[in-house]
């Protein structure tokens, strides 16, 4: 028995997948509500690949928007470039979707794998003479697993129990974001300043994506009452269509803020444990290659899970297809936030290099 640690898209997903595949797997969340944070999510062509082994792909398509054309202008709203969006022969689309709506959709293909929701793990223990790990749960509950996988984000429970304690390092960016239910662009639109930078993109159904970057090299805090009003004190030099973009919020608690943070761990694996997403790797969202990682995480630890191999040929195997591919998005992840602290327009440059790299099948 597998046992996942963590609801979100990569748990998910490794739930489905480990499901039709015929691996028996269970999965916690310590979450009681499926409570998502963010607002919207770029599914790479890579990443809509992944989803299709899932099983998901067409649905995320139909309740998603395709990014036909990507628009960047600056400050003011003068146009500095439009390009097609990213489309790659023989691989997919890219999709920019609601993140509650991703998660509807993966635990509606996830539904027969038994789940408990408000449950987290409190200790497990890799020392047992059998090879699995024990584990105790937050209710008091026990049981004992072939394999356990966390997947339960940057700040994972079970990357803090298992592993040597690492402690994810801010990159430099700050965001605030949300999803609302407005139009205000007929594509993905981009606005770039010197060290600012607000998205608004539509993700389907009438609903935009709406996001707000400051360059900040010491992280700061943005108290939930009057987070509005300081963001339009902070971008209310921004033209179309960031300044409609600021006069649609409504509730100050509705808008997320955070810094970007990356994750970087010297062993994803040990003994019958395993970490997956962004509990081994999360990086900037930048790139917006953060959930197709995951996916792609979940595919491939069940190939692997599902050959007929020991359990530490399969997590090495999993490591070693794995891990060239994340560092790279890390490394090109960096590039990409000096350009956009320049005001730079450089998405001819992004689009050629990431399909280079990332249309090869994992």
């Amino acid at each position: 028995m597998i046992l996942i640690v963590g609801g979100g898209i990569a748990g998910l997903a490794l739930a489905a997948r480990l499901h039709r595949l015929g691996l028996p797997c269970e999965l916690v969340e310590r979450d009681p509500a499926w409570s998502t944070v963010g607002g919207g999510i770029t599914l790479y062509p890579n990443g809509l690949r992944a989803l299709r082994a899932v099983g998901v792909a067409t649905e995320v398509e139909a309740r998603g928007a395709r990014l036909d054309r990507l628009r960047v202008l600056d400050r003011t709203g003068r146009l500095l470039s439009e390009r097609p969006g990213d489309a790659w022969a023989g691989v997919g689309a890219t999709v920019m979707i609601d993140r509650q709506v991703l998660q509807t959709v993966l635990r509606g293909v996830a539904a027969a794998v038994p789940t408990r929701l408000g449950v987290g793990v409190a200790s497990i223990s890799t020392g047992e003479p059998d090879g699995r790990a024990a584990v105790v749960f937050s209710d008091g509950t026990r049981g004992r697993y072939d394999l356990v996988v966390g997947a339960d984000g940057i700040r994972s429970s079970v990357r803090g129990l298992c592993f040597d304690p690492v402690r994810p390092r801010p990159v430099g960016q700050t965001y605030w974001r949300t999803a609302r239910r407005v139009e205000l662009v007929d594509c993905a639109t981009m606005m770039v300043d010197a060290d600012r930078y607000v998205a608004v993109m539509p993700l389907g159904g009438g609903v935009s994506y709406l996001a707000w970057q400051v360059h900040a090299a010491t992280p700061f805090d943005d108290p939930t009452e009057g987070r509005i009003a300081r963001l339009r004190a902070r971008f209310g030099d921004f033209g179309e269509p960031a300044a409609s973009a600021l006069a649609s919020l409504r509730e100050d608690a509705e808008l997320h803020f955070g810094p970007a943070e990356e994750l970087v761990i010297a062993a994803w694996h040990r003994g019958p444990v395993v970490l997956i997403g962004d509990a081994a790797h999360a990086c900037s969202p930048t790139l917006a290659q953060g959930g197709s990682l995951a996916v792609e995480d979940a595919v491939v630890l069940a190939e692997e899970l599902a050959r007929d191999v020991d359990r530490e040929t399969a997590l090495a195997a999993f490591v070693a297809r794995r891990k060239p591919r994340v560092d790279w998005v890390r490394e090109r992840t960096h590039h990409e936030i000096e350009q956009l602290n320049r005001g730079a327009d450089h998405l001819a440059e992004r689009t050629e290099q990431v399909r280079t790299v990332l249309e090869r099948a994992i």
